[in-house]
């Protein structure tokens, strides 16, 4: 069933109708879960495998049948994996229904309908009893309840519900601990998403952060990535990694919703503790001999077997204290973590720190760490300031539309007659009216859309100077952002008739691309351990079909990949005429291959236009060389569209990747297609 619901287009910026299924927010949670990856998680499937065959021999030595609970079955992957260890009775329960209902066809599938008891309930949900959902407490425990943070998803009081309900006292738990470690460093890429720095202008000016705003530490929000694609010329280790917490899931002593350390650790180097890096690790047996680590290369284990995943990567953390050390220094590190959040701080030896902060307001607050990037990002800010500097003069009349911008500080610090900037978010105009204030600055903020701006909120002025970044946290497909163009066709009004529209255009551009993994995260699965997962292919492809959009966004930098094409344009965007009378655009073409590799995906990302010679991509910063990853910009997400059924291709003239493209102007609506043919 269907119907029909509001909603704002991130590009035009209007409330439209569109028709919905009635299941469309289980359908869109199915289609973007990490389902798919964990499945292709082979080390996690082997060692969950062989925990659970420690746990039924251990359970089966004491005399006692192996009874078994797996909490948040998904696919019922580890229930099946009891069964095939020996479990004599195994419960489920899963809380997801599409989930629920997909685990139960997979048993079916399995043969294992009469050996797994599937319960769609939360486990907090469960009762034991002769009336009840179990009739025992169960003595072996299997769950996967951990996410990058390792307590985000909440599996403290998951644990801690499960021993007090539903677990008998001498269980065994797999996994039966999990440690975590912190990593102090000192790196510019990473500080430049926690402060805010200086913008250097032309004719050595500068605007400069207000110092309550310089730091954006305080949040205990994770900003994780996939690390080892940080170069390792990038940062400096200050110390070893050191352990900071171990949760112990055995029952044998309280898992704390609490807790606090203090490390001391010896300065390999010296520097400024800047971030800590953070992974974990988990035990499989009451033994310690099976232990899956999501730790870096550089401190993995075993580095040259390292499992591939998207579902646990690395955090970054960053301090409230500023403090450098030099090497051979002792130093303390402070943890905290409560039931689902980790702080972080570091401190001299004899000094105390600042404590487990608050959350504070900074420049991360509305966009993300990415956004304190963008705006540290000193060669785009260069690029801009220039082709900025060439139009202000003391005449110019300057009205800025993007979202928590610093480019209207840049334009007034040049020394425009008037500066007017779009911010209808209430935290937005706080982070810019600082700025302007800690900076005498005069930028009038204008708490509208830009569809609703008169000429009174102008002063009655007419502007002859539009600029965007553009940039707005609504956005997040690259595209998104053409609702610059939208709203500079709403203020054709009140620009004069030789107004200057910065950037005057955008490409939207594309290439193919080898992924070395990011394709598993929508890859059919079909047999996994030897069971069959394809009704899990199935429901995922519906689900897909459904509620996803054909692209995706995704930080590519983080993400290793290989040119198949060159790039190519697909459309090119003119924001020096408004959008009206433009006609829809169907454009469709071929591409030769350059390389040879695996028809993995194709990457699609825009490029602003600031003068016919002066561009800011938000894709690719250089062009793509044999063999070699392909470079991208750090600060942005781009459209990605992967291929689930990867395919062999060669530069030899055979096969010709073919693209099709469509553009709506009037709902904003984008479609691509991309199909292999033969030439």
């Amino acid at each position: 069933m269907t119907s029909f619901v509001s909603r704002i287009s991130p590009v035009t910026g209007k409330t439209e109708w569109v028709t919905q299924d009635e299941d469309y927010d289980y359908q869109q949670e199915v289609a973007r879960s990490a389902y798919a990856d964990m499945l292709h998680d082979t080390e996690r499937n082997q060692k969950y495998l062989l925990g659970l065959k420690a746990a039924i021999q251990r359970m089966h030595q004491k005399g006692k049948a192996a009874s078994v609970l797996d909490i948040g079955t998904g696919t019922g992957l580890l229930s099946m994996m009891a069964v095939t260890c020996g479990a004599d009775l195994v419960t489920a329960c899963e809380a997801f229904k599409p989930m629920a209902d997909c685990a139960r066809k997979i048993i079916s599938d399995n043969g294992m309908t009469d050996r797994i008891h599937l319960i769609p309930k939360r486990s907090t949900d469960l009762t034991v009893g002769p009336d009840g959902d179990m009739k025992e407490r169960a003595n072996i425990l299997v769950t996967e309840v951990f996410d990058t943070e390792l307590i985000g998803e909440g599996g403290i009081g998951t644990f801690a519900h499960a021993h007090k309900c539903l677990l008998e006292d001498d269980c065994i738990v797999v996994p039966t601990a999990a440690n975590m470690y912190i990593q102090p460093v000192q790196s510019k890429l990473v500080k430049d998403w926690s402060q805010l720095q200086p913008i250097s202008l032309p004719g050595n000016r500068e605007v400069v952060p207000p110092p309550d705003l310089v730091k954006c530490s305080a949040a205990s929000t994770v900003h994780d990535i996939q690390m080892d694609q940080i170069p390792a010329s990038e940062f400096t280790s200050l110390a070893d990694p050191v352990k900071v917490f171990r949760f112990d899931y055995s029952g044998k002593s309280a898992i704390l919703k609490k807790n606090q350390s203090k490390s001391k650790v010896k300065a390999t180097a010296s520097g400024s503790c800047e971030a800590f890096f953070m992974w974990w690790d988990i035990e499989m047996d009451v033994d310690s001999t099976i232990v899956l680590s999501c730790a870096p290369k550089w401190s993995h284990p075993n580095p040259q077997e390292m499992q591939w995943r998207d579902h646990w990567m690395q955090a970054v953390y960053f301090p409230s204290s500023d403090v450098s050390v030099e090497k051979g220094e002792d130093f303390d590190i402070h943890s905290s973590h409560d039931e689902y959040s980790l702080w972080f701080d570091v401190a001299k030896s004899d000094e105390n720190p600042s404590g487990c902060p608050a959350h504070s307001f900074g420049a991360h607050t509305m966009c993300g760490r990415a956004r304190v990037g963008l705006m540290n990002d000193a060669k785009r800010n260069e690029k801009f300031a220039n082709i900025l500097n060439k139009h202000v003069n003391r005449n110019t009349i300057c009205l800025s539309l993007s979202d928590q911008s610093l480019f209207p500080l840049m334009a007034a610090k040049m020394g425009a007659k008037q500066v007017f900037s779009v911010e209808s978010q209430p935290l937005a105009r706080r982070f810019v009216q600082k700025y302007a204030t800690h900076n005498e600055l005069n930028v009038q903020l204008i708490e509208k859309s830009p569809d609703s701006i008169e000429s009174s909120d102008l002063n009655q002025q007419m502007v002859n100077l539009l600029i965007a970044e553009p940039y707005f946290c609504n956005a997040t497909l690259p595209w998104h952002s053409l609702f610059f163009w939208y709203a500079r066709t709403d203020l054709s009004k009140h620009l004069t008739p030789g107004a200057v529209v910065l950037p005057q255009g955008a490409s939207l551009m594309a290439i193919v691309v080898d992924f070395e993994d990011l394709w598993k995260i929508r890859a059919p699965v079909g047999l996994c351990e030897g069971f069959d997962l394809s009704t899990f292919d199935d429901l995922i492809e519906s689900a897909s079909d459904s509620a996803d959009a054909y692209m995706e966004p995704q930080p590519l930098w983080e993400y290793p990949g290989f040119a198949l094409t060159e790039p190519f344009q697909l459309n090119h965007f003119d924001f020096t005429k408004p959008l009206t009378g433009i006609k829809a655009v169907e454009r469709d073409g071929f591409m030769d291959f350059s390389n040879d590799g695996k028809l993995r995906g194709v990457a699609v990302w825009m490029d602003y236009h600031l003068d016919p010679t002066t561009s800011i991509s938000t894709g690719l910063l250089e062009a793509p060389q044999s063999k070699r990853p392909l470079s991208w910009d750090r600060h942005s997400r781009q459209g990605v569209h992967l291929f689930p059924r990867p395919k062999s291709v060669a530069a030899d003239g055979k096969n010709k990747l073919h693209y099709k493209f469509t553009f709506k102007p009037k709902s904003g609506d984008m479609t691509f297609a991309f199909s292999l043919v033969n030439a």
